[in-house]
């Protein structure tokens, strides 16, 4: 599957995030990234907080990585039909406003 550059986190996931500690929300932070980069789940069972927030957290980067294949594939069939049409010479041919009123 083709992978975007990052994830996107939401204002929304502050609800969650403002409940952890600050080392929670570091740990979560980390097993997010290394997720979203190698697909691997971080062991977080010990803590039910940080299990619970990455569990939502990662349905979401999952739902993002899925809309961008989704773009990607759609690009690259518009691109295999050759892109916009050129335009004719006489669409070409304009008229230009040279500010004198008519």
């Amino acid at each position: 599957m083709t992978k975007p550059a990052g994830f996107f986190t939401y204002f929304h996931h502050s609800a969650l995030i403002n409940h952890l500690t600050d080392e929670q929300a570091g740990r979560l932070f980390k097993a997010l990234l290394i997720y979203g980069d190698e697909g691997e789940i971080a062991d977080l069972d010990d803590d039910q907080a940080c299990t619970l927030a990455f569990i939502i957290m990662k349905g979401e980067i999952d739902r993002n990585f899925e809309r961008y294949a989704e773009t990607c594939e759609k690009r690259r069939e518009a691109g295999k039909k050759g892109g916009r049409p050129r335009k004719s010479k006489e669409n070409e041919e304009t008229e230009i406003y040279d500010g004198a009123d008519l």
